[in-house]
């Protein structure tokens, strides 16, 4: 191997040395009860084991109505006079100005890359030419 390699691997082992000392002198001068808090954005808290959080709750601080789709998905969507403003099950949000529909109500990106539909108590969610949230049903308030 050339020696550049070797620097980085030495260094590299070096780096995880350093790492495990002060681990141990840490866990040797605080004992067991080190506890770690991860900040809320990483949504630890809605799932308490590996079994995925209820997608409603998930979406549950969000307004507008509640879209339950295919595959565990669900969507919120906020009438806007002239858009909607989406909230995804995947975490993402999406704003969009409505489009021309010859049925129910369309609301599309300029380039019509993401487009939602949804007429009565059905909607759905295309993005690239896919469906991406299928046959959703709005659910009905508690």
């Amino acid at each position: 191997m050339q020696p550049t390699i070797w620097h980085a691997m030495i260094g590299i082992g070096l780096i995880a040395l350093f790492f495990s000392i002060v681990g141990t002198i840490a866990y040797l001068l605080y004992g067991p009860g080190i506890t770690v808090t991860l900040p809320d954005f990483f949504n630890f808290s809605k799932a308490t084991s590996t079994e995925s959080a209820n997608i409603p709750d998930l979406l549950a601080s969000e307004a507008g109505a509640l879209y339950e789709c295919d595959g565990e998905k669900a969507l919120k969507a906020e009438l806007l006079d002239g858009s909607v403003r989406l909230a995804l099950s995947d975490g993402r949000k999406i704003s969009l100005p409505q489009a021309v529909s010859a049925s129910g109500a369309r609301y599309a990106n300029t380039d019509e890359s993401f487009v939602f539909w949804n007429k009565d108590s059905s909607a759905f969610v295309e993005e690239n030419g896919s469906m991406t949230y299928a046959n959703c049903t709005a659910s009905m308030p508690n």
